[in-house]
């Protein structure tokens, strides 16, 4: 890790980590979308006063906070995917990972407010640049991986925003270069993803005479990583998330989430553990990754590609 992403990194959540949350979120417990709102907010304000960052717009501070925070954010919920279609055997048709994604897209999206839209912008944005990035590194694709390819996750995020209220999303839609006719058929994925979702998750709610199961929320200790361990729980991540599962959901046993030190970036749900790990180094590595490819810019698709597509 560069010394200049890891200055930034420091303090973009020692920024967020020493703002005071508002009375209301203290006191009620703000849903996830208002805490890390304001935290952005806050850290966005902290940054115009930092000398090191004295040459950057209060655009250019936000968008790299955004950009960090929404695809943690992201990651995070889709691992809850996993975590709901484990504990609460959900049936699966098609691939798990393609399910996740969705439910990660589709419950952003009922949420329906700025802060969450911009969560997946960012998302579809890394996954973007994450492509771009592997290209530069002549990382070899592999076609075989549970995961779908790069891009494609990028283009199904973009689908099931611009599917879910064409007007509000096509801006987005058409800065990544998605055809025309394709936009118009995403309508109907955005109402696939979002009706098999609800009718999977409604028998589980939980109704208001039924216990809740407990849903832990763990940071562990990191020395390398000890200000993200204070920045993110300070910004009560898991705890907010683990309060809205326990709430929400019929869980047949305890679950929980811990954020560690891994070693490598990455996020995932361990069955036999029932916990979500979300690594420290996830952070660093999308940072690392707005710093390299901020200004990528999606290709448009080739005649011979948009041709196919059409046909079929």
């Amino acid at each position: 890790m560069t010394k200049t992403v890891s200055s930034l990194l420091l303090s973009l959540f020692i920024s967020v980590a020493l703002a005071p949350a508002p009375a209301a979120a203290q006191q009620s417990q703000a849903p996830l979308e208002a805490g890390l709102g304001a935290g952005v907010e806050a850290a966005v304000r902290e940054f115009a006063n930092d000398p090191r960052f004295k040459d950057q717009s209060e655009q250019q501070r936000r968008d790299i906070i955004e950009f960090v925070a929404g695809n943690v954010i992201f990651a995070v919920v889709h691992e809850v995917g996993h975590m709901l279609i484990s504990e609460l055997a959900l049936p699966v048709l098609g691939r798990e990972e393609d399910a996740a994604d969705a439910f990660a897209v589709v419950t952003g999206l009922k949420l329906g407010n700025a802060f969450s839209d911009r969560v997946l912008t960012a998302s579809a944005h890394g996954w973007f640049m994450s492509e771009a990035r592997n290209k530069k590194d002549k990382i070899k694709t592999v076609y075989y991986d549970e995961h779908g390819l790069d891009e494609q996750r990028a283009y199904n995020i973009v689908c099931l925003m611009v599917g879910s209220n064409p007007q509000k999303f096509s801006t987005l839609a058409d800065k990544t270069k998605m055809p025309d006719e394709r936009q118009g058929t995403c309508q109907g994925d955005y109402s696939n993803a979002s009706w098999s979702w609800e009718r999977v998750l409604t028998p589980h709610v939980r109704k208001s005479d039924q216990a809740k199961a407990p849903v832990a929320a763990v940071y562990a200790d990191s020395k390398e990583y000890e200000y993200l361990k204070r920045s993110f729980a300070h910004l009560r991540l898991l705890e907010t998330l683990a309060e809205h599962l326990s709430d929400r959901y019929v869980w047949r046993g305890p679950v929980s989430f811990e954020m560690a030190d891994c070693g490598e970036p990455g996020a995932h749900w361990d069955l036999s553990l029932r916990k979500i790990v979300v690594c420290y180094e996830l952070a660093v590595d999308f940072a690392n990754l707005y710093r390299g490819y901020a200004d990528h810019e999606v290709a448009p698709p080739s005649a011979k590609v948009a041709k196919n597509a059409k046909r079929r």
